[in-house]
């Protein structure tokens, strides 16, 4: 397969946050030679023989509720994570200028669902004016499809509504103006896909998962995937946690305690916003036993740690002769540096998926994520496996010879 030669753009939400500005550093990096393509899925055989759009024919924009400069944004990685170079940042100085001026500001898209509803524009006009937003981007750097990634920080939940069980009754709550039912999570997948755009959906948020967006999204026949994603703890626990099942080994209590410092730590500490993490985190060990057993996720902001997030487990479980024995674990690793070739890998699939005329859940994708939409498979093998298959389908579809996956 060939690459494609026509310009895909992506529109980071939250575009002056770490995972971001990682993203935006580690692409250059990459086009430049400076750095080399480790961590990204999309590289490696035989992702790499479907004619994936390169990664120099990838146009970053994108918007963030804060007035600041993406230079900023950089010397404060640099600063508070030492994950990237200085040689880098001082190569990258008129790319990074030049993104940024690629970059909107729009604090009022990011509303208090609790606040009065009178407050600020109305859902109405919010949607007119990320539409634009959007459609001005594409139509400024000529692209043939945009992707549009939420990368913003997890947000409480909405108040239920069984309006947004349909498209009809999700537009009429935005029609009435019921901000307190409507998340922007929602309304940033609803913007994207009126424009024709794919989504991701890298937060705990509820963003396209709703029924109403889902139904949106095939009547767009564009496709989309979420959601919360998996780097540390829990991609470490569902690529272990099958190992028990395998050997008939009992887990008693499963327990999970997290510390991370950045933007992201410092919105989990509020627990209104750290309820669907803590939900998405804790739900997939019932999914890969088969039995429920004692488990607690606890998630703390520590910010001396910065951009660096530690996992401590403790697993408990029973084995041949009832005997208990306990296996413990401690995850650390740098939070963007983890998150940000994902986002990558799946703006590149996507706009492959949006170019030969998928739509809906990608549920092959599900790899990426904590809660995955279209699936409720939560083992990381068999997340990849359905990742491979749909690689070697497209390839045996068009006559590429497949090479061997080692």
């Amino acid at each position: 397969m060939s690459n494609n030669i026509n310009k895909t753009g992506i529109w980071l939400i939250g575009a002056l946050g770490d995972i971001s500005t990682t993203l935006i550093l580690g692409k250059l990096g990459i086009e430049k030679g400076i750095t080399s393509n480790v961590g990204l899925v999309s590289e490696t055989n035989p992702f790499n023989q479907l004619g994936l759009t390169k990664l120099d024919n990838i146009i970053v924009g994108g918007q963030d509720i804060r007035d600041t400069d993406l230079s900023q944004s950089v010397e404060r990685l640099y600063r508070s994570s030492k994950t990237v170079s200085r040689e880098l940042i001082d190569e990258c100085e008129q790319d990074i200028s030049e993104i940024s001026q690629r970059f909107v500001v729009a604090p009022e898209l990011a509303w208090q669902m609790t606040a009065d509803a009178g407050i600020g524009l109305s859902l109405t006009e919010m949607v007119t004016q990320q539409r634009k937003v959007l459609r001005n981007f594409i139509e400024s750097q000529d692209l043939s499809h945009l992707v549009v990634v939420n990368l913003t920080s997890a947000e409480p939940l909405p108040k239920p509504s069984a309006e947004i069980n349909t498209l009809d009754g999700f537009e009429k709550l935005i029609a009435e103006n019921q901000k307190a039912c409507v998340a922007p999570s929602m309304l940033y997948a609803y913007c994207a896909f009126l424009e024709n755009c794919s989504h991701v959906n890298f937060t705990p948020n509820l963003g396209a998962s709703i029924p109403a967006l889902s139904e949106l999204s095939k009547k767009q026949q564009v496709p989309h995937c979420g959601n919360d994603g998996k780097t540390g703890e829990t991609l470490v626990k569902t690529a272990l946690a099958p190992m028990f099942t395998c050997r008939n080994l009992q887990v008693m209590t499963w327990q999970g305690y997290n510390m991370l410092g950045n933007g992201d730590g410092k919105t989990l500490s509020v627990p209104e916003n750290r309820e669907s993490k803590i939900d998405n985190k804790s739900t997939v060990l019932e999914n890969m036993l088969g039995y429920t057993p004692h488990s607690d996720v606890a998630i703390d902001y520590v910010p001396s740690l910065g951009d660096w997030k530690t996992a401590w487990d403790l697993i408990h479980f029973k084995g041949f002769l009832d005997v208990p024995m306990t296996m413990q674990f401690t995850w650390q690793g740098c939070d963007s540096v983890l998150a940000a070739p994902l986002v990558l890998d799946m703006v590149r699939f996507c706009e492959f998926a949006a170019r030969h005329g998928e739509s809906g859940e990608m549920q092959h994708l599900a790899s990426f994520f904590k809660k995955p939409l279209g699936t409720d498979e939560m083992a990381l093998y068999s997340q990849f496996e359905l990742l491979l298959k749909y690689a070697i389908g497209h390839l045996e579809k068009s006559g590429t010879h497949v090479k061997k996956v080692s």
